[in-house]
């Protein structure tokens, strides 16, 4: 697309205040950004949706205080995403030019869009075997459970117990730590629905898990002197986990917000760490290549157009989803 063929204004989701979805409108005559320096401009093919936005519009967190800060202190509109997978029109990066397919997690957010403009230093080329949709879907949940995996340094043999294997982060976790098991001899138990313990058929050979709980019948979990629990609820599910555990276990909580619960409600000598994702092209580049080699599979629950955006984040806002939704610009 040439620069002279590129539209001045674009459709976009904005919203004006924090709230519940509907504060979100699609709206067209929304300003198309103009890249700066080493950034690139993505015409929008799906921008992912994750928890962390829907909390960003309730007006939680820093992605909230962000928007206060720089938009709405100044009375102008913002937009949410920092998931986007898309097309390159405009590049002032060398590493990038226009017509490569790319996509990136971006804090910058603005990826609920038809363009967006991102810094090189966070995107990374699609495989050619890999959508643009599964791509939309991958940046913030793909970077994460790779960090976060790496972050928890799980030693061999060691017995590892997590919750939510079937969200958009836990579908990859649990792939993950499968793979360790079969490398490092850890052992892996996972605490989830049996709908949910169903749908992991499509993820793992669920006979390599030493273990499951089931949280809809087991009011009391057993203590399993489990070494590492990968916490991806946070709240009364994260407390109610900390049984499974060892005295001197190791906790690893997403999101942030649940560490001082958890460590209010845990034993003294338990190590409660939070971790929130550092978003780079590196990771962004290898999550791709393990889902286009297909050592990683990802499950995109439904796919709405960008114009449905209230509905997406209505069903995301349940907390039942399988895998991923993503929005299609």
């Amino acid at each position: 697309m040439s620069k002279s063929s590129l539209p001045t204004s674009q459709h976009a989701a904005v919203i004006h205040e924090f709230g519940e979805p509907e504060v979100m409108t699609y709206q067209s005559g929304v300003e198309v950004p103009e890249p700066s320096a080493e950034q690139v401009l993505v015409k929008v093919a799906y921008a992912g949706i994750n928890p962390v936005d829907y909390k960003t519009r309730q007006g939680k967190g820093w992605g909230a205080d962000k928007i206060q800060k720089n938009k709405f202190d100044y009375n102008q509109p913002a937009i949410l995403g920092f998931d986007v997978a898309g097309e390159v029109v405009k590049s002032n990066s060398i590493e990038f030019v226009v017509g490569d397919r790319v996509a990136a997690l971006s804090f910058d957010g603005s990826c609920y869009a038809e363009y967006v403009a991102v810094d090189s230093k966070l995107l990374a080329k699609v495989p050619d075997n890999i959508s643009l949709e599964q791509a939309g879907a991958l940046p913030c949940v793909g970077q994460t459970a790779l960090q976060f995996v790496q972050f928890a340094d799980i030693k061999a043999d060691e017995h590892v117990v997590m919750n939510a294997p079937a969200g958009g982060v836990g579908q990859l976790v649990v792939q993950l730590l499968i793979a360790k098991a079969a490398q490092d001899n850890i052992k892996l138990t996972v605490i989830c629905s049996p709908d949910k313990y169903d749908k992991l058929d499509s993820l793992i050979d669920k006979s390599k898990l030493a273990g499951w709980i089931d949280y809809t019948e087991q009011q009391e979990f057993p203590d399993l002197q489990a070494d590492v629990l990968l916490d991806l609820v946070g709240d009364e599910a994260g407390v109610k986990a900390l049984r499974t555990l060892k005295s001197d276990a190791r906790v690893f909580v997403l999101p942030t917000i649940w560490v001082d619960k958890l460590k209010a409600a845990g034993s003294d000598k338990l190590t409660i760490e939070g971790y929130a994702v550092k978003p780079n092209a590196e990771d962004m580049a290898k999550i791709l290549q393990q889902v286009a080699d297909d050592t990683l599979k990802l499950h995109i629950q439904k796919s709405y157009p960008l114009s449905e955006i209230v509905a997406a984040h209505t069903e995301l806002q349940k907390g039942d989803t399988f895998g991923k939704i993503v929005l299609r610009v």
